[in-house]
């Protein structure tokens, strides 16, 4: 697959910028670069906006808008954003299907929300949720911190041999850990904590720390906020992080975005709102959206697409939200992916239902730990790491070993990272094509004499999509008609024309589907509506120009002469 760079490393935040820059430059008629926001450590949260330069400005088309990297650790989701820039731009040249989606329709991509906590995360060997700044404690809190203590430069887990410890070697495999049974008293016990050293260790109580970066992007958007006290990481107040608001504050300036998909890792699903209630009391047309779309991820990608509140979280209860997804659905009637990228578990073999249990046994996590294990030794030579002998600073001898967590199950190795973020850029070109689109079908004036024509007109979406994309965006009041607007003549009063259409049905929404006697389609078609008007006009031509924020806008001139 032609691409101008190659996608087999996690790029730094220099050679990422420097990848930008390049296609900027190699594409100026293509892609305009801008800074949303500047970090606290000076970097910049890029958007970039893709789309042909001639013929009508990005913002008249339907636009179809990516970020990722919302949580820093999760670097695949910026390499697969930044691949499906490349494709597009690499390929428009030769590819029909590519030059009409830039014709006809405009992609915004956010690559890096959070490149000071990517920089982090790839340059030094901790993990993090969104970004390296001290919250919510402004110091660094007594407890062990993960640290890379053996010099491997991975952090992994770290066995401690005591009489009081849970666990002990799997009789599965001597690499792994079984849970003790009750009457296992005799022999070696472990107790197992993150590698890392400890602040004022007491001598006997091992403690983990507090998070000392304990921000989460994904807990900060104004849909479902709750503080910290109910929800960690969720900042002072919505929007409390710039790089948070850029977010918001780019879906509201630009409202002909139709479809979000934003980039996360782990789990090789798509996963879609409500978050915060169940499926069963959503909006039956907008989950039947959610549903069709993932047919074609499915197809392309082999992921499934499952509803965030049933079927991703593992505490109903005490769900999480305040996500980004919910707030483009919930508030602005955006149908929004969140799309987890990598499947490490069910690449070795999990069903993804055994992955999101919460009924799952400690025995049958060890089970699924072998499993990957296996594959971990079938396609890698160094992703998990026997355990190891090393005297530590605070505790003596211990033991350091395991899986590599940040390059072997949050994000892919980089032998597998082409081809993870190859079929998930092909699904987000490809789904663009959902988008609605207006389209004037045809234009007659018939002349009644006096100055005064007949106008038929036939207008139509010819898109998946509705053009007010969900049943949500009607309740929430955020979706406006689509407009016509004839310039030229006049009503009959001598008053200027612009028309409301309303809504134009996509051709997803039909009620159409296999019934006893073979194809039933009931309802209304609303894809096609037509205007029969009356006007005056001394012109030799009418402008006529269809209009929807979402649908794009459409041109056209009416020769008058008889």
């Amino acid at each position: 697959m032609k691409t101008t760079f190659a996608y087999d490393h996690y790029y730094p935040y220099a050679e990422y910028t420097a990848a930008l820059s390049k296609l900027c430059e190699s594409y100026p008629d293509l892609v305009t670069l801008e800074s949303l926001a500047k970090t606290e450590e000076g970097r910049d949260v890029f958007a970039l906006t893709l789309s042909h330069k001639s013929g009508l400005p990005s913002s008249d088309k339907p636009a179809y808008y990516i970020d990722a990297n919302i949580h820093a650790g999760e670097v695949t989701s910026t390499m697969t954003a930044l691949f499906t820039l490349d494709y597009l731009l690499t390929n428009h040249q030769d590819n029909q299907e590519i030059q009409q989606l830039l014709r006809d329709y405009t992609f915004y991509i956010i690559p890096r929300v959070s490149p000071d906590g990517a920089e982090q995360y790839l340059i030094q060997h901790e993990k993090l949720r969104s970004v390296n700044r001290l919250y919510p404690h402004t110091e660094k809190q007594d407890g062990l911190h993960p640290e890379d203590i053996d010099g491997d430069g991975v952090i992994r887990m770290m066995r401690i041999k005591t009489p009081y410890g849970p666990w002990k070697v799997s009789a599965l495999d001597p690499r792994l850990l079984s849970k003790r049974l009750p009457n296992d008293l005799h022999g070696d016990f472990y107790a197992v904590y993150p590698e890392g050293y400890i602040q004022n260790y007491d001598g006997t109580h091992i403690t983990l720390a507090p998070n000392k970066w304990g921000l989460d992007f994904n807990r900060n958007f104004p849909f479902g906020w709750y503080s910290d006290v109910r929800q960690p990481g969720a900042g002072k107040y919505p929007l409390s992080n710039p790089e948070t608001k850029a977010l918001v504050d780019f879906v509201l300036a630009h409202p002909n975005i139709g479809f979000v998909s934003t980039l996360h890792t782990t789990g090789g699903v798509l996963i879609y709102p409500p978050g915060t209630y169940s499926e069963k009391n959503a909006i039956p047309l907008d989950m039947k959206l959610y549903h069709d779309m993932g047919k074609l991820a499915k197809q392309l990608t082999g992921y499934e697409t499952k509803n965030v509140f049933d079927e991703f979280l593992v505490d109903t209860d005490n769900y999480s939200s305040g996500a980004f997804d919910d707030w483009c659905y919930e508030t602005q009637g955006i149908p929004a992916y969140t799309i987890e990228l990598w499947d490490c578990l069910m690449r070795s073999g999990i069903a993804y239902d055994d992955i999101r249990s919460t009924h799952a046994s400690d025995y049958e996590n060890e089970a699924n730990n072998l499993k990957t294990l296996k594959w971990v030794d079938e396609n890698l030579s160094d992703g998990f790491k026997p355990w190891t002998t090393i005297t530590h600073p605070e505790l003596g001898e211990v033991e350091v070993g395991g899986f590599d967590f940040k390059f072997v199950i949050q994000n892919p190795p980089v032998q597998f990272l082409a081809q993870e973020v190859e079929k998930m850029g092909l699904y987000l070109t490809k789904s663009a094509f959902a988008l609605p689109k207006l389209k004037l079908n045809s234009a007659k004036a018939t002349p009644l004499g006096n100055s005064l024509y007949s106008l038929d007109l036939v207008i139509s979406n010819t898109g998946f999509m509705d053009t007010n994309l969900t049943q949500k965006a009607l309740i929430q009041k955020v979706s406006a008609p689509v407009c016509v607007t004839l310039e030229g003549c006049t009503d009959l009063e001598g008053k200027a024309i612009t028309l409301d259409l309303g809504q134009l049905q996509g051709f997803g929404s039909i009620a159409s589907h296999y019934g006893y006697d073979g194809i039933t389609t009931t309802g209304t078609n609303e894809q096609i509506k037509t205007i029969q008007c009356v006007v005056r006009s001394e012109s030799a031509q009418i402008e006529i120009t269809l209009t929807h924020p979402k649908a794009g806008t459409v041109k056209s001139s009416l020769s008058l002469v008889e």
